[in-house]
């Protein structure tokens, strides 16, 4: 992380965080700071600029934001199979599906 007064440069393994984890991060953050990002050869260059230069732990707190956002994303895919399973079964079983037996 590079530090130049209120904007802070964060460079981020593409490998690790998605582009939709930090595209998501920067939604929940942007009414706090103006936040930038691009692709650059297997990473993602991150530009997070606030007002409120004070506060150091905003910066700290939007990378965390990007964590969380890249953990609900990576449990999702690991358990997207095992919810349609259960969805499909539960909207079998209110329309009345009938196993047959033999």
């Amino acid at each position: 992380m590079k530090n130049d007064n209120n904007m802070k440069i964060f460079v981020l393994d593409e490998e690790i965080y998605s582009k939709e984890a930090i595209a998501l991060a920067a939604y929940v953050y942007a009414d706090k700071a103006e936040i930038e990002y691009k692709r650059k050869k297997g990473k993602i260059e991150i530009k997070f600029e606030s007002d409120e230069s004070s506060d150091e732990s905003i910066a700290d707190d939007f990378v965390n934001e990007i964590l969380n956002q890249q953990c609900r994303i990576d449990l999702t895919k690991k358990n997207s199979r095992v919810s349609t399973i259960i969805v499909t079964k539960a909207l079998l079983s209110a329309a009345g599906e009938h196993t047959v037996r033999g």
